[in-house]
């Protein structure tokens, strides 16, 4: 086998010797456990790749998969070789439970949105032999130390985010001008800025203890940073939010003359707030200020960075009313139904979610939460949250189950919600209109296929369990997954009827990737025995 990097990258550039891959003698079953084995023999190289070796392993896949397509990388989810040892031949083994059935195994050099970085690096060359998949004799699946595994599931791209050191501008007393210092720094923020243009950045304005009129001084200091970014460094305002925090953030104690000066500053600090996110917030900003002309320009740029199912949500948000009788409002809304144009059931998609969104409208709380979260959260800085006053339990769920109802022949007409047809947020939503919709008849209906599309990973496994346990509720059976209970506002707990104990429960969620049931349920459990 060989990794060429100087070649073709991650297919490598002899057919057949980049990956290895064969169909297993029987499909892998869902919560099955296997072993597969294999003997390994890696040759040292000298200028070879460092991070190769982490990119060594395994994919066991639905089907079987060519990597020869251009020059883009395939990503899939791989299991990897925990050591690698040059210049002799050792044994490897992995312990896995599929969580959708698999027919072939592959062995080779996997790439990750990262990675690779360089072709510039010699080729390795290692070799297989004596390759084995076993099935295992059954044993508990919470103690087997077991690795669960689904090629079908979308890899998690975090992105190659830098961190940024947080930087401190310094301050004598009472000032608040930059000095040629200051510039400099703020000179070369602007080079770090520019190069990542989608990071996003707090500025805070700080003073040490000594005087009475802090705030406003620390609001000054901010200012003057904020406005030396936009107006001479040309930075964009939707990138920056500005906290006057006086004395109240100390960064030293101000008992010493040193300690203050360390305190008279202003911070620049990477933010945990997307693009997005600020683009929202400034649109919020500019209802406020009756400057509608902003508010549609940053709308806009929201919903072309934003997914469908999210981009739904500000047909739903009570804070833009104002902007509705606007002749550029219906824009907005095109805009929002265009964004699922790419799925094959756009329309299907667009009414399951509104679907959901009015239902969440009827209880308040959930659709207050998803509204709130659009703009992040600052602290001390939330001027345009939201509160929608919910109605009656009865009403809510009344209202899922007319809403249900509504989206039944959309169901005939595409099968069990899934990736691909629908959009990623229509799959989810659908799911929940069906929960709690109370249609025990719909329950028994669509396992099946939530099971088939589990097992071929398009579902996530807690969406089977979740249905598996209200059909069984729904019959007068105990629940097995243990995924109906709810949590009291004093602390308590109610449970509905289940089968088994703690461990049997978590041997049965285990075995298709569900987490452990939480301490305070299993407690519960006990006492309730």
């Amino acid at each position: 086998m060989v990794y060429m990097p100087g070649v073709n990258g991650i297919f490598g550039g002899v057919e057949g010797a980049s990956h290895l891959s064969a169909r297993t003698i029987e499909p892998m079953r869902v919560g099955q456990l296997y072993e597969v084995n294999l003997w390994l023999y890696v040759e040292s190289a000298k200028r070879h790749d460092p991070d190769w070796g982490k990119h060594l392993g395994i994919a066991l896949l639905p089907q079987n998969l060519s990597f020869f397509s251009g020059n883009k990388a395939l990503i899939i989810p791989f299991i990897g070789v925990d050591t690698l040892i040059y210049d002799r031949w050792y044994p490897v083994k992995w312990r896995v439970r599929p969580l959708c059935t698999s027919n072939y195994l592959m062995i080779g050099v996997f790439a990750d949105p990262q990675w690779p970085k360089t072709r510039s690096y010699s080729d390795v060359h290692y070799f297989l032999d004596n390759i084995s998949v076993v099935e295992m004799p059954e044993v508990s699946a919470i103690s087997d130390s077991s690795i669960y595994y689904c090629s079908r599931y979308d890899p998690e791209v975090l992105g190659a985010k830098p961190l940024m050191d947080t930087k401190i501008l310094l301050y004598e007393n009472d000032a608040f001008e930059l000095t040629d210092a200051h510039r400099a720094a703020l000179d070369s923020f602007a080079e770090f800025a520019n190069k990542y243009p989608d990071l996003v950045f707090e500025l805070s304005g700080h003073t040490d203890s000594i005087g009475n009129d802090n705030l406003a001084l620390s609001q000054k200091r901010v200012q003057t940073i904020y406005t030396y970014l936009s107006d001479v460094l040309q930075l964009p305002t939707y990138r920056f939010y500005a906290l006057a925090l006086g004395g109240t953030s100390p960064y030293r104690p101000n008992s010493t003359e040193e300690g203050r000066k360390m305190n008279r500053r202003t911070e620049i600090r990477q933010s945990d707030l997307t693009l997005s996110m600020m683009y929202y917030r400034y649109a919020l900003k500019a209802v406020a200020e009756n400057n509608k002309p902003e508010a549609f320009s940053y709308l806009d740029k929201w919903i072309s960075a934003e997914e469908p199912g999210t981009t739904i949500l500000l047909l739903f948000d009570p804070r833009f009313d104002v902007l509705r009788p606007d002749k550029r409002w219906s824009l907005m809304e095109k805009k929002v139904h265009d964004s699922y144009r790419n799925f094959k059931y756009a329309k299907e998609s667009f009414l399951i979610d509104s679907l959901r969104l009015d239902a969440c409208r009827f209880s308040g709380g959930e659709l207050t939460a998803m509204l709130n979260s659009l703009p992040g959260h600052i602290p001390g800085n939330d001027r345009y949250a939201v509160d929608l006053p919910g109605t009656t339990e009865t009403a809510a769920r009344m209202r899922y189950e007319t809403n249900f109802n509504t989206i039944r022949p959309v169901l005939e007409k595409t099968g069990w919600p899934k990736k691909g047809g629908l959009s990623e947020s229509a799959v989810n939503n659908a799911f929940h209109l069906l929960m709690n919709s109370g249609d025990m008849v719909a329950y028994l209906a669509w396992l099946p296929a939530m099971q088939q599309a589990c097992e071929a990973g398009e579902l996530p496994w807690i969406f089977y369990a979740k249905c598996y346990d209200k059909g069984r509720l729904a019959l007068g059976k105990p629940q097995q997954y243990l995924t109906e209970y709810q949590l009291l506002e004093g602390g308590g707990i109610i449970i509905a009827p289940w089968e088994g104990d703690e461990n049997t429960v978590n041997d049965l969620r285990a075995k298709i990737g569900l987490p452990l049931i939480p301490q305070t349920v299993a407690d519960a459990m006990k006492t309730k025995k």
